[in-house]
Parts: C-alpha cells; structure tokens; sequence
C-alpha cells in the first residue's frame, strides 16, 4: 500500500511572515527605520519616513508610551506605500515611545513595523538653591544674653528653631532674641558682642562643602551707630574672628557725619577695608551675600534687604578675596567649615545697636 504525505508548507497554507491570510506570496514590512531621539522640551514628531510593503495594505499606527497617558499617532501614505508617521502633540521629557504600524493586505496578512522615539530628560539649570532661610522676626522674645561666652537657642512657638553658638565680647553689651525684630545686639561704649552661626553642612543636604559654590546671607538694620563704632557680617571660623583670625565680609560703620558700608578682609593681623558707599542717613536695612565661588570668597552687599538670590546683587562692593591656603590638601584659610558671624564693636561716644533679622544660606546645583 502507498501512503502520501502531504509537505509541511501545504499544510501551513504558505502563510507569510507577517501572519495570517490565503496563500498569496508573503506580506512583508518595510525595513525597521532609524530610531528618533528628540531634544528637551519636544512634544511633537514631524513626519517621519517608514517605507513600502511588499504589497497594498491599509495601515494602522498604536503608540505605546514609557509612562503618561496615551498619544496619538496619524499615519499618512496609501497602497503599497511609502508610507510616514507623525505625532501632533503629547510627547513628555524622559519618556520613549514604540510606534507600531501595522499594515494588513487584502488577503488578510499582517506584516508590522515599529520606529523606536525618545524625547531626552530635562537637563534643568544651574541655579541657586536655598538650603535654609531663617526668618528671625518670628523668633521667641527672650531675656536679653549678657555673657561673653555661650550660646542661645532659638524657639519659635517654643519649639526649637536654631542654635547660634561661640558668644565672645568685651566691656558692657548684649544679645536679645526679640519677636518682631530678630537677633538684636547692644553695646555701650567700650563694649563689643559677636556669635555666629555654624551650619551643620551635613543636615542641610551639602556634601563636600569646601569643593561647592554656596553662599550666606544675612539681612540687617542698625538702631544707632556710634561715631567710629562698627557692625559687620562676616565669614569667619570663630565667633571673635572679626579681630583675631581670617576672615571676609561687609562692614558698617560711622564717622559722625556719613554712615559707609565697605568690603572687608583680614588676616595675620592685615586689615583691609575698601569704601563702597556712604550715607547720610540712617540707613533702612543693611545686607550681605558672602560667596564661596572658584576665585575665593566673593562679597556682594548693600543698604537694602536681601534680593531673590545672591546674583540678583546690584552688586555693590563686588569684592573677591582669594584667601585659600596653598598648601597640598588645604581649605579656607577661614578654618574647617565655613560660617558666618555677626559683631557689633561700641565707641566712646553713644551705646551702639544692630538688629539681624534674616539668615539664608544657599548652594549653587542643577535643579
């Protein structure tokens, strides 16, 4: 007896690579087209060239998103082709799309393509961004601080708010938290006060603090100035660094008949002052922006409240100081972290007064 065996293909009724459909020749897709990579801030993919089929289809295009809701993709083109694709709108940052077109023949056969599209992730702007601002207006009113050594602790509502610490002072004076107006210091003739304010890098989310572009600020007013006295806002490494160990800063002071607000360094016993401007008058507010930056320390003040940022400085008193030690694995000169202190220094002719009212302190980072 003879038994015949029918072949392989017959049985599979020569069905094409794309699937489905009678026994025509195989329906096949255009060749995978090269992949889009779109820039920041593209929501849209202008006509994109697929190619041709093998034979007449009617095409259908899905778009299946990374993330997000769903696109919307038209396809344009007719017969065998060629054909394209483009997307109006709906395309996001960071986010990639497989854009499957699927055409069908008349007999049935699918045969499908897909172009790959990425739209790359925002690369956002280096810009400044605050780490702490310290609204010191709101501040508890508390006992007024006589000492010359200590710290204060800082509540707002009775919860702690912020520790400013290393007290130093001379001769007749005091440190007053006082609701409404902030850190108020005063000081009789002879006297002098200063504390300051030694962040803790590590809390605030600042890593290798010596190697980043930051800056502290503070904002200020003065009560009375006497003639000669001074009142400053400094970077320093201890509260009495103003007189005794290097530091930068902005300093006030009065000759009796102008007020003047000048850049100020000093270190192993050098002083230098350089005049930026002088009033009349009383000034309202007083302000300083003490920047760490590649060149040294940079200062930017004046007799107004503190701008949106440091660079929003009208940028009186521009002043770099590079006071780096040059020494294999050194930092500032200004010791092992960067702080920032505030002084008021008496004179022999009325009792002095200053009132800090605001501290911020930001880093420079993409954000």
């Amino acid at each position: 007896m003879r038994v015949c065996i029918p072949s392989m293909l017959a049985m599979a009724g020569g069905a094409s690579g794309g699937g489905g459909g009678g026994g025509g020749p195989d329906l096949t897709p255009p060749s995978t087209p090269t992949p889009q990579v779109l820039a920041s801030g593209t929501t849209a993919l202008g006509s994109t060239s697929i190619g041709s089929w093998s034979d007449s289809v009617t095409v259908v295009a899905t778009v299946t998103p990374s993330a997000g809701g769903a696109v919307t993709a038209t396809v344009t083109g007719s017969g065998a082709g060629p054909y394209s694709v483009s997307i109006a709108s709906g395309l996001s940052d960071g986010r990639s799309y497989a854009v499957r077109l699927r055409g069908t023949g008349a007999d049935g056969q699918v045969a499908d393509v897909v172009l790959s599209v990425a739209v790359r992730p925002a690369l956002g702007s280096l810009d400044w961004k605050v780490v702490a601002d310290y609204d010191l207006t709101t501040v508890d009113t508390a006992s007024a601080t006589t000492g010359t050594t200590g710290s204060i602790n800082l509540t707002v509502g009775g919860a702690a708010f912020l520790t400013l610490t290393g007290i130093d002072g001379t001769g007749t004076g005091s440190i007053t938290p006082t609701n409404g107006q902030g850190l108020v210091f005063s000081v009789n003739t002879t006297g002098q006060r200063s504390i300051l304010f030694d962040p803790d890098w590590s809390a605030l989310g600042v890593s290798s603090v010596f190697r980043r572009i930051f800056a502290v600020e503070a904002q200020g007013s003065i009560g009375g100035l006497a003639t000669n006295a001074a009142a400053h806002i400094m970077m320093v490494s201890t509260a009495s660094g103003s007189t005794t160990n290097s530091n930068i800063g902005s300093r006030l002071t009065y000759n009796g008949t102008v007020y003047s607000i000048n850049a100020r360094t000093y270190h192993s016993g050098s002083t230098n002052h350089t005049n930026d401007t002088t009033t009349g008058t009383l000034p309202a507010a007083w302000s300083a922006s003490l920047m760490r930056c590649p060149e040294g320390i940079e200062i930017c003040h004046g007799l107004t409240t503190l701008p949106a940022n440091p660079d929003a400085h009208t940028y009186l008193g521009r002043r770099r100081s590079q006071d780096f030690a040059f020494t294999s694995g050194g930092g500032l000169r200004l010791g092992t972290d960067p702080k920032i202190a505030f002084e008021l220094f008496g004179a022999a002719t009325l009792n002095s007064s200053m009132t800090i009212s605001r501290l911020r302190i930001s880093v420079m980072e993409v954000i």
